[in-house]
């Protein structure tokens, strides 16, 4: 049917920069965490190139319409001034993104939980060592603490501890 070597369905990718891996994860926190930040819960999912886009966008857009200027001056009881402040063209551009990075991220963990349970039925090998000229990734067992510790001295650390290359950067 298929081979071992190459399947269909493979639940990881061991490559020189790093460690790519289906796993099932809870769509409503996916979704959560792209209302925390839009693009995070993209970022979670290994789909960097959309969850950074989506989080730079988030950024100059929320920028450009001084949406947080608006925020403070909500909270400190000046509304006039936070609708003076407010661009409200921006601002229908900001609930785009934010709106879409939501619904994007909900439906992609549904697509990536569908994936996951394929390669568990497949029940496929994983690769357990990979040599390159960049470096050499292997699989071990981390400890979550230490990343914690690491991320803590530096932020990004704890993911270089994870083998987790992109996000470390």
């Amino acid at each position: 049917m298929f081979s071992q070597n190459n399947p269909r369905k493979p639940r990881m990718v061991l490559k020189g920069n790093g460690m790519t891996y289906i796993w099932r994860r809870n769509p409503l926190i996916v979704m959560w965490l792209s209302a925390t930040f839009p693009g995070f819960g993209h970022i979670i999912m290994n789909q960097y190139a959309r969850g950074l886009l989506l989080t730079l966008s988030e950024v100059v857009i929320n920028t450009l319409g001084h949406v947080n200027e608006a925020m403070v001056y909500t909270f400190c009881g000046e509304f006039e001034l936070a609708k003076s402040t407010l661009e409200p063209r921006w601002m229908y551009g900001y609930l785009i993104v934010y709106f879409y990075s939501m619904w994007s991220s909900y439906h992609s963990a549904f697509a990536l939980n569908r994936l996951s349970h394929l390669s568990e039925l497949e029940d496929t090998k994983m690769t357990r060592l990979h040599i390159s000229s960049f470096e050499v990734q292997y699989l071990e067992r981390k400890n979550p603490v230490m990343s914690i510790v690491w991320s803590f001295f530096f932020p990004g650390l704890g993911f270089l501890y994870n083998q987790r290359i992109f996000l470390g950067i």
